[in-house]
């Protein structure tokens, strides 16, 4: 299916739409949905004034001209005839959703940012679906979001109009023909990207007792642990069959005796600058250091449970920030 447009509108400039736009991207995309933002209703652009080099080309007839750099593009071209929306979308189609600021006029649906200093009732007579306000006292037919609300909007909108269309998600490490593969991350660029994640190991209140004097015989279980979990965390790519082996720039691993609950629970979060995330190096040392726990003290606990090995926040990427809900 087509992404979904929805139009950032207010009554005049400076009302805070760019704002709301730029806080919504992240709390979509940490959603699961692919994203693009276009400023509208504009009339002419710098970079495609007559005699500019993409001018030149797009008169020449390209179909699509711009300019790139290691990490951004622009992209600009004719639409005679057509739509310049309709051009950009069928560019766009692998995505779930285009934000568009401005166009009051648009046919799509609306979103109207009402400032008090500007205004007090929304100017959209149409396909107005929610309004975003500093009035606490607005009464209106469609949602009211506060101008921060960012995580509202976001599932006002995953609930109500992209209900129908949940994210397009393909299981990247199968080929088309549905035999295992490492995806190719070579034209991503190189970004910082960290992640933590975070399990536990229930056993009974002597063995964590133990663990806490340092009285077992192998000797410092957190510490051995600790060395384990690191190790686990450079092998990673050689352990996961798909996950690529990466230059790990940091990685801290964190215990915690909870004795209320007669569990240890580890944290571990991993850094990195490069073109894939580091996920399952977190899950991974979380892993490795409850299992070296479990080794060392099996001997007078062999009724340990590990469990709740889970990802709790991830860094960077295309996906950007992502965190689990409490």
């Amino acid at each position: 299916m087509p992404p979904v447009l929805i139009n950032i509108v207010a009554a005049c400039s400076n009302s805070g739409k760019t704002t709301l736009i730029e806080g919504l991207i992240p709390e979509l995309i940490a959603r699961g949905l692919r994203v693009a933002a276009l400023k509208g209703n504009i009339h002419h652009y710098t970079l495609d004034l007559p005699g500019k080099d993409t001018w030149r080309f797009t008169r020449a007839g390209a179909e699509a001209a711009g300019m790139i750099s290691d990490d951004r593009y622009i992209l600009t071209g004719p639409a005679p005839g057509k739509s310049g929306l309709g051009i950009v979308r069928s560019f766009l189609k692998e995505l779930d959703l285009i934000l568009i600021e401005g166009d009051k006029q648009s046919t799509n649906p609306k979103i109207e940012v009402i400032r008090g200093a500007l205004q007090n009732r929304p100017v959209s007579t149409q396909n107005l679906i929610a309004v975003v306000t500093d009035l606490p006292d607005l009464t209106i037919e469609v949602p009211r979001f506060d101008l921060d609300d960012y995580p509202g909007l976001a599932t006002f909108l995953m609930e109500q109009l992209l209900q129908q269309s949940p994210p397009r998600r393909e299981l990247t490490h199968f080929d088309p023909s549905g035999r295992p593969r490492m995806v190719d991350v070579s034209a991503k660029p190189e970004t910082t990207r960290e992640a933590y994640a975070r399990g536990e190991i229930i056993m009974a209140p002597s063995t964590l007792q133990r663990i806490k004097e340092g009285s077992l015989a192998k000797g410092d279980v957190l510490g051995v642990a600790q060395v384990a979990a690191i190790m686990a965390i450079k092998e990673t790519g050689r352990l996961i069959p798909m996950a690529h082996p990466l230059p790990i720039a940091g990685a801290e691993v964190e215990f915690n005796l909870q004795p209320e609950h007669n569990r240890v629970e580890i944290g571990v979060k991993v850094r990195v600058t490069g073109q894939t995330g580091v996920e399952m190096e977190a899950l991974t040392g979380v892993s490795v250091a409850a299992l070296t726990i479990y080794d060392m003290c099996k001997a007078i606990d062999k009724e340990m449970t590990i469990q709740n090995i889970r990802l709790i926040e991830k860094r960077g990427g295309r996906s950007g920030h992502w965190r689990r809900e409490p």
